[in-house]
């Protein structure tokens, strides 16, 4: 059973930025499943270990892009993607150390706490720094918009 469902809520208007939210929700079930169903060390610990880096590929996605929207917040939230990546650190590590409590349904819950989270709220407050950008640099790249009506 699915931890956490793919939601329009959890949209952030950015359709690359969805779709990663999106695989990075499946790898979340993936690893829920194959924790709950007393799967491997090895199969847990592929499953958690393409979580982090798919979600620290996304992150620093997405800090490029609020960058170069100029998101005002873009530090603050550059620093919970490091806490994130930190706490995962300490859970791989717990796990790959044999400590199978290490990914206990605590942990999934607060994993999927924090994201689902993230994405409402942190997310949600770039798309429209986000969004503008992307428009502004749409206009930028259309010769058509240069034209006078």
């Amino acid at each position: 059973m699915a931890l956490v469902t793919w939601d329009k809520a959890y949209s952030v208007g950015n359709a690359l930025l969805d779709a990663d939210h999106r695989i990075i929700l499946d790898l979340l079930n993936q690893l829920h499943d194959a924790a709950d169903t007393d799967q491997s060390r090895i199969v847990v610990g592929s499953i958690l270990n393409a979580l982090a880096e798919y979600t620290e590929h996304h992150f620093r996605r997405e800090e490029v892009l609020m960058a170069l929207a100029g998101y005002p917040r873009t530090d603050e939230h550059v620093a919970s993607h490091r806490q994130l990546e930190a706490r995962v650190g300490t859970i791989r590590s717990l796990w790959a150390a044999g400590d199978r409590q290490a990914l206990n349904e605590e942990v999934l819950s607060l994993l999927k706490k924090w994201l689902t989270g993230h994405i409402l709220e942190d997310d949600k407050a770039y798309g429209p720094w986000v969004e503008a950008a992307s428009a502004g640099a749409e206009t930028a790249r259309n010769p058509a918009c240069d034209q006078a009506p």
